[in-house]
């Protein structure tokens, strides 16, 4: 009997894992998975190591979630591991403004879009005056989000009615956080794509979560236990050289452990970012248009991590967002450990009191998309800017850092620019057995972890689609 045909997925981040247990979910599936990563782990970009100095798992870099990935909450299923990820029943989060200070965003969490814009009509960090204009923003959705593609999210706000000063207060950090890219550069589909499946989808799809264990734990070694059940075969440090090809399909890869030559039946999925995959295309595919594209989405933009250790303990809020200010977001990792929900008040209650949503912390996390300006900055400055931070939030955070460990993602995500889905490769390529997922392929969304997932899952619909379309008889074609 001969060996059944195999399925190698190139690069082991959130996609690579999507892929590799969509493709052998099924026991009766017809192929060998074969998971191939170029570092001696799994996970990519989520992934966490223990600190010495704090005593603790810290990720590598801070992940928000929100309740409307349905793909990575379906994976997490499926790991086994959705219990690790804590999600508030609305959207509050506390953001500052260097002309409001400290003021929640407090939208429901229910499917009413009227009841998410009343939320946003309460948010007393910009005046009512202009809080008026996130009114005008539902009704400028383009039907379809590529009628927007030629468009920057900055340009396509102005076209909604958003004033300068609202874009600069509001949108720009929704934008950096969400894409990795400024409004300017950013291409607005994207933001289109996220509003339709978050905030225009009412405050039910736009409640923020987080994990309150390590990603680690949360997607990395429960993958391994899976797909050790499942008889996949992972081989990490194993770095991908080259492909080889002829006829248009792959023939070969050349890894950093030897060749592998594949079988006329042998698919491969590439789950690389697009700077990656341009080094191992064949010669003969430079001037292919899927290359070129590719090609042109190589452009990185970087995340810069900042996880800092206190002895006394400082003051803030579970998460906290800043406009217009070199550090975007703090996260207060004691209480996001403890699985803790903040208490928020009714979404109608118009008294303006303040609630006090300080908690203690000894560990703070801090993020900075698209990080160009700050990358480089060593790592004793980067902790006194989020010690000016801390002191914005609460004058008491006046306790001195004990360690500070800075992460520098040069490579991130890519650049999403306008004319951005005209680049981005659905998972079906036209090469006979090669598809696409990870951060290159068209999902309508930036290069986040939900991205990710959707497309791992799509190029293995696509894998066993086909397989579907050429069995015999329908009842040999493999489900959905």
């Amino acid at each position: 009997m001969s060996a059944r045909p195999k399925v190698y997925v190139l690069g082991g981040g959130l996609s690579g894992i999507a892929a590799a247990e969509r493709l052998s979910r099924d026991p009766d599936s017809p192929f060998d998975i074969v998971l191939l990563e170029a570092r001696p782990h799994l996970g990519g970009r989520t992934g966490s190591y223990f600190d010495a100095r704090a005593r603790r798992e810290i990720d590598t870099g801070q992940h928000l979630f929100l309740s409307c990935y349905t793909g990575t909450l379906d994976l997490l299923d499926r790991l086994g591991t959705r219990s690790g990820l804590v999600f508030f029943d609305r959207l509050y989060i506390p953001l500052w403004d260097p002309m409001r200070g400290l003021n929640p965003l407090d939208v429901p969490g229910n499917k009413s879009q009227i009841s998410a814009a009343g939320g946003l009509l309460q948010y007393e960090g910009l005046p009512f005056s202009l809080r008026l204009s996130f009114l005008s923003v539902a009704r400028a959705m383009p039907k379809n989000d590529s009628d927007v593609d030629h468009l920057s999210a900055y340009d396509f706000l102005r076209r909604a009615g958003q004033p300068e000063e609202v874009i600069d207060r509001f949108w720009e950090l929704v934008i950096l956080s969400a894409t990795n890219l400024p409004s300017r550069t950013v291409s607005a589909a994207i933001l289109v794509r996220i509003l339709k499946e978050s905030l225009l989808a009412g405050g039910v799809a736009s409640r923020p979560g987080y994990n309150a264990v390590p990603l680690t734990e949360l997607f990395v070694l429960p993958a391994m236990r899976l797909f050790r059940a499942r008889g996949v075969a992972v081989r990490t440090k194993t770095r991908i050289m080259a492909l080889t090809e002829s006829g248009g399909r792959v023939r070969s890869l050349s890894t950093s452990q030897g060749e592998i030559a594949l079988g006329p039946d042998d698919r491969v999925v590439v789950a690389l970012p697009p700077w990656s995959f341009e080094k191992i295309v064949p010669v003969t595919w430079q001037e292919t248009p899927l290359v070129d594209r590719i090609s042109r989405l190589a452009y990185a933009s970087p995340i810069l991590s900042i996880h800092i250790h206190y002895d006394t303990p400082v003051h803030l809020p579970l998460i906290t967002g800043f406009h217009r200010s070199p550090i975007h977001w703090l996260f207060n990792k004691d209480a996001m450990e403890q699985r803790l929900i903040p208490e928020t008040r009714s979404w109608f209650d118009w008294s303006g009191e303040a609630e006090d949503d300080l908690l203690p912390t000894q560990q703070v996390s801090a993020t900075v998309s698209g990080a160009h300006d700050l990358l480089d900055r060593p790592d004793d400055e980067l902790g006194r800017l989020v010690g000016e931070h801390l002191l914005l939030v609460d004058r008491r955070n006046t306790a001195p850092p004990r360690g500070i460990v800075a992460v520098r993602d040069r490579f991130a995500t890519p650049v999403l620019g306008t004319g951005q889905s005209t680049l981005r490769p659905e998972a079906r390529t036209a090469f006979e057995n090669l598809f696409m997922a990870g951060d290159t392929a068209d999902t309508g969304l930036p290069a986040t972890m939900e991205s990710a997932v959707r497309a791992g899952a799509a190029a293995a619909e696509a894998i066993l689609a086909g397989v579907a379309l050429t069995s015999p008889d329908k009842d040999a074609a493999i489900p959905a």
